[in-house]
């Protein structure tokens, strides 16, 4: 199976300094004519870079949003203002709870996204939201959820929180008596796995439930080795000894190819890149990656 992955948006510039970025993710995933967008971004902002690189986003087979944080979700609206209803938006279990996360002095930010299910149903949007482990949303590609926790270094960042989504209360499903915040372990994460010669590539949203339990848990699960990864680790916040620690595991995996930036952090994307060297790419906005 051939693949054609095109970063539309990332925290990083292309090196011709034509397009938008933005704290935030959007992948355009192309192959045995199937095409679907793995998350939106912040803003609209990678819509007007498809437009600069002459890519099209009508006719989309789906729209996968890997988690309900802003930085992945906030572009969904002008991709429907701009296309008009996707063929299915597809999302993890529980994706419409309300992501905050709690500041250094206690407040809550609201992190999370510019809808809801019930905008969403209204403007006639159909959703897929998976319950089980995988889905096989295209021949050769398959979507994971319910990571296994099994590497004693990832652990939930406890600034993290949610709560539940009240459809029946006001427009944003929020009601003044169920404000209750719950650390949230991110059971919608989702992560999609394509097939390829070397075995699979996985292309990762931000990897709250940790990036190694969620290779180690594709690998296990499907029996197949893990030939590569792109997208966002959550390394942004790890400090030396945990991004080494994660090194060793990716050794361990044998990776051939890896492409992680958004959300890594520039010093911890500097030591994957010293550590992988060929193997490491430097996926920034714009960036396109041919598989097969």
């Amino acid at each position: 199976m051939k693949w054609k992955l095109t970063t539309l948006i990332e925290n990083h510039g292309d090196e011709e300094g034509l397009l938008a970025f933005e704290h935030g993710l959007s992948v355009l995933v192309e192959g045995g004519g199937v095409r679907m967008l793995m998350d939106t971004g912040q803003s609209g902002a990678f819509y007007d870079n498809a437009v600069k690189m002459g890519i099209s986003l009508e006719g989309l087979d789906a729209v996968l949003l890997s988690h309900a944080h802003y930085d992945h979700t906030g572009g969904l609206l002008r991709l429907i203002k701009e296309t008009g209803i996707p063929e299915k938006v597809v999302v993890g279990k529980h994706f419409f709870r309300k992501c905050y996360h709690r500041l250094p002095d206690g407040r809550m930010k609201y992190i999370g996204t510019k809808f809801d299910s019930r905008m969403l149903k209204d403007l006639g949007v159909p959703v897929e939201e998976i319950e089980g482990d995988t889905l096989e949303i295209a021949p050769g590609a398959t979507i994971h959820r319910n990571f296994v926790r099994t590497v004693p270094y990832e652990e939930d960042n406890p600034a993290f929180f949610f709560q539940e989504e009240e459809v029946s209360c006001g427009p944003h499903g929020r009601c003044m008596d169920s404000m209750n915040y719950y650390p949230d372990s991110f059971g919608d994460e989702i992560a999609l796995a394509l097939d390829v010669k070397g075995g699979l590539f996985v292309i990762v949203g931000c990897s709250h439930p940790g990036v190694v339990n969620i290779l180690t848990t594709i690998s296990r699960r499907s029996g197949k080795r893990i030939y590569g990864v792109m997208g966002g680790t959550h390394l942004m916040d790890a400090d030396r000894e945990r991004t080494l620690l994660t090194v060793g595991d990716f050794k361990k995996l044998g990776m051939e190819t890896i492409g992680v930036s958004h959300c890594t952090g520039d010093e911890n994307t500097t030591i994957l890149r010293e550590s992988f060297g060929e193997a490491f790419f430097n996926n920034h906005t714009g960036h396109t990656l041919e598989l097969e």
